[in-house]
């Protein structure tokens, strides 16, 4: 029979091997868990008390450059304040969190991780640490993202199509009734020629009047077929170049965008000057998207400027942009006659013209500017009063 002092110690060599074991599962799963997860715990006041080996590899910072700093370093700026204010007070009440977040690693670049945070309470019950397990869903999250682009494309050549069938089946039908009603009448004029001649051949003399009435008519019927004609061309070119902006090759780079702007007011120069016109130009960040195109997007907008001068005052033409977050922001504003609020909805749309009347206008300057934004991820926007002016803003990528 043991004594009292013999079960003590075989007790307490049990506790040992049981604690020995205990410490050995958690180091087990620890490492288990920081194999698989990034891993970090704060404080009960968001300071970073320990991070994992993971969580050093995604952000890019050292573990010195993490602990005693609170997640606010990560901040990307892609999620509103409301976001973290929601997740505060999630976990501050005892309850785990669970949610996607963009970080910002050291380097700039975003990453995504798929977050659970959970709440550890002291003994009254309050939390006073938290452990944020996540794993890196940045592919997933690029996918999707290429997936919501390719629907919003899907959606918008859709859209074109529609518009290209509505110009072809109304824009084209009246050039082409014109052009098919007066052939018809240079059909008859020829037969009332043939017979004319046929009289002569008999010896019978033609009546002058008659005949310069019959080569009046056949003169208007060809001017109106080749005006006709003409529209159906201008249509049609029209038609083309929307498609070669919606087909060219796009080569998503860094922009000096600055540059892009001057190159275009250089080439715009005798028609800023004729137009007597003052050019201000502010301050341009760089963004992200396509040279070519976006040269594009400025002449056009900057042809309508001119174009579009008021005749009651010098024009006065202004660029500048900011950046805001991942987005950069481009306002081209001018004092020119204004667009009405009920053009306003389809300035865009292809072979729309404010004047109708204007031959030299094609109809498609803005319908280019958006498609071409649109190849870019970038959208457009326009507020105008009339007679004062208006301002095309246009955004990009950063």
């Amino acid at each position: 029979m043991m004594s009292g002092e013999e079960h003590s110690r075989g007790n307490g060599a049990g506790t040992r091997a049981e604690l020995k074991r205990a410490d050995k599962s958690i180091y087990d799963f620890k490492t288990a868990l920081d194999e698989h997860a990034i891993v970090a715990i704060t404080d009960s006041q968001g300071k970073i008390t320990y991070v994992n080996d993971r969580f050093c590899a995604i952000s890019r910072y050292s573990e010195d450059e993490l602990v005693g700093r609170d997640h606010r370093v990560l901040n990307s700026s892609h999620h509103p304040k409301s976001f973290f204010r929601d997740l505060w007070r999630t976990i501050e009440a005892g309850k785990v969190w669970r949610g996607e977040i963009e970080n910002c690693r050291k380097d700039g670049t975003s990453y995504w991780v798929d977050t659970t945070i959970v709440p550890f309470p002291d003994e009254d019950g309050n939390p006073n640490q938290y452990i944020t397990i996540q794993t890196d869903v940045t592919e997933r999250k690029q996918f999707e993202t290429r997936l919501q682009e390719m629907a919003a494309q899907l959606d918008l050549k859709n859209q074109e199509l529609e518009t290209v069938i509505y110009a072809a089946s109304h824009d084209l039908r009246t050039p082409l009734i014109n052009v098919q009603g007066f052939s018809a009448v240079i059909e008859q004029q020829v037969g009332e020629l043939s017979g004319i001649l046929s009289d002569a051949a008999k010896g019978e003399v033609p009546d002058q009047s008659v005949i310069d009435e019959i080569q009046g008519e056949m003169a208007g019927a060809l001017k109106f077929i080749q005006a006709g004609a003409a529209k159906i061309d201008t249509l049609l070119n029209g038609l083309l170049m929307i498609s070669r902006v919606g087909t060219a090759e796009v080569q998503i780079t860094d922009l000096d965008v600055e540059r892009v702007v001057e190159a275009n007011l250089a080439a715009m120069k005798f028609q800023i000057d004729q137009a007597g016109a003052e050019v201000v130009v502010g301050e341009l960040p760089p963004a992200r998207g396509d040279s070519d195109l976006l040269g594009q997007v400025f002449a056009n907008l900057f042809g309508n400027a001119v174009k579009y001068a008021s005749a009651e005052r010098p024009l006065r033409l202004e660029v500048f942009g900011d950046r805001e977050g991942r987005i950069v922001t481009y306002r081209i504003k001018d004092n020119g006659m204004g667009i009405a609020s009920d053009h306003l909805e389809k300035i865009f749309n292809l072979f729309y013209r404010l004047n109708p009347s204007d031959a030299q206008s094609l109809g498609m300057g803005l319908t280019i500017v958006r498609k071409a934004l649109g190849r870019m991820s970038g959208k457009i926007m326009v507020s105008s009063r009339l007679g004062q002016g208006s301002v095309f803003s246009i955004s990009l990528p950063a």
